[in-house]
């Protein structure tokens, strides 16, 4: 199993509905294929935790790379894990979480 952290600009004006629908539909597909995380947005970039097995992980990762509502997709930590640190969370939507906590924490 694999935890991955991302970081990506979100296109120009996304509107808070484009906002939602990515973490209602993250919330099934991840469900889907036993991938738990947690997304984060501070009106500019996103920063996303996902875990699960490797393939389905990194198939995730990258139809996330080329979606068009973002850019600059960069990997910012990945590493091999035993137990899930977000176990139940399909995909949590995270709100005014200060991103240099979450590259900290990731990196130690």
């Amino acid at each position: 199993m694999i935890r991955l952290l991302y970081f990506s600009t979100a296109k120009p004006n996304l509107e808070p509905a484009e906002i939602d629908s990515i973490v209602a539909i993250s919330q099934t597909n991840n469900e889907n294929r036993d991938i738990t995380g947690a997304l984060t947005y501070n009106g500019r970039n996103f920063c996303q935790l996902l875990e699960g097995d490797e393939i389905a992980v990194r198939d995730l990762v990258e139809v996330i790379r080329n979606d068009n509502r973002h850019s600059g997709f960069k990997i910012i930590d990945e590493k091999r894990i035993e137990a899930r640190a977000f176990d139940g969370w399909s995909m949590k939507r995270v709100e005014n979480l200060d991103f240099s906590s979450v590259i900290n924490a990731m990196s130690a």
